[in-house]
């Protein structure tokens, strides 16, 4: 009878990792519930959605808020990583890379997706924030992914990697974190600026790989697996711009995360200024976000935020209504510019 009740247990645990999961397309699924619990996870990805000069135009002209009011919908259910709302928002932003005409920088460089696993979580409350802490079964894991697509300069050995991670809390308690400023806005910044360099048509010398990382939220997980897969070749990122909670405070103030006075954190600095922005470097204390994945390694990583990044994080009213559009537009223009310092 005790063994009868451990394998129900386990049939249990193993259909709630993959349900999630087989709303992707079949190929998709069969590929993750193949390669449970062995990171790195090959993805075999569907065909590559069919680009037309119409679905590109459709893409080209959407801006920020859209992106933003797209990924804290409902049907996201606050975006935690593996579940439900994790498929949708990346099924939302593969279609714009797509639509986009990037090429697809994911696992064997066949799709966007660079799958990896991660550890269970439990929820718990600090401070009046939401945050996960590690769960006790370090075996069951559960697949997520992050994004990667490339704008191809003239230069393909030389990349300005531009970043932002796409997930949040989920629900908790009946209650949905929307995670419209974290990090939905530094999503929406990240698209935006892609969008205005392919309406200007012009060619970078760098290429230009955009990032959306996944499980950010559960201590960089997305991130780190990426630096640690050994299938990117490191090497070539000269700097990451990356984008966190840039929406709501005062306009135009903006803080700066980044190890030392490095090409990225001075690229940002110099925008800033030429954008008549404040962004000053400032303490990380307990915090942190996913460049801190890539200055651990010795590459020049930023995060650009808004200073007041802190106020209603992490509760469910980190909502559509805490939003600054203009203050999303000028974080847009900060890092428009700093590309433009480092891959023009």
């Amino acid at each position: 009878m005790q063994t009868r009740r451990v394998f129900l247990k386990v049939l249990l645990a193993l259909g709630a990792i993959v349900l999630p999961w087989s709303l992707l397309p079949t190929r998709v699924a069969e590929a993750l519930k193949t390669r449970l619990g062995l990171p790195p996870v090959a993805l075999l990805l569907p065909p590559k959605t069919k680009v037309n000069k119409d679905f590109k135009a459709e893409s080209l002209s959407r801006i920020e808020m859209d992106d933003i009011f797209a990924l804290t919908g409902p049907e996201m259910q606050g975006r935690k990583a593996g579940s439900v709302g994790e498929v949708k928002a990346v099924e939302y932003l593969s279609s714009q890379l797509s639509m986009l005409g990037l090429k697809p920088m994911g696992d064997h460089q066949i799709g966007f997706t660079h799958v990896f696993t991660i550890p269970p979580v439990l929820e718990t409350r600090v401070n009046g924030r939401l945050t996960f802490k590690a769960g006790e079964n370090k075996l069951l894991r559960t697949p997520s992914v992050n994004l990667l697509g490339a704008l191809i300069g003239e230069n393909t050995e030389e990349i300005i990697l531009l970043s932002a991670h796409y997930d949040h809390l989920g629900t908790f308690e009946e209650q949905v974190y929307p995670g419209a400023n974290d990090n939905a806005s530094g999503v929406g910044c990240v698209l935006d600026v892609l969008r205005r360099i392919l309406r200007e048509g012009k060619t970078p010398k760098r290429t230009i790989v955009l990032a959306f990382w996944g499980a950010e939220e559960m201590g960089f997980v997305g991130s780190q697996a990426f630096v640690r897969s050994g299938t990117f070749p490191l090497h070539q990122i000269q700097a990451v711009l990356n984008v966190d909670t840039v929406g709501n405070g005062m306009i135009g103030d903006f803080a700066l995360w980044a190890d030392g006075d490095n090409p990225a954190f001075k690229a940002i600095r110099q925008a800033s200024a030429e954008a008549g922005a404040s962004a000053q470097k400032v303490s990380q204390a307990a915090h942190n976000s996913d460049s801190i994945s890539f200055a651990s390694v010795g590459i020049p990583a930023v995060t650009l935020m808004a200073r007041d990044w802190l106020y209603k994080n992490h509760t469910p009213e980190d909502n559509i209504a805490l939003l600054k559009p203009e203050q999303i537009r000028l974080a847009a223009e900060i890092v428009y510019r700093a590309v433009h310092i480092l891959a023009f």
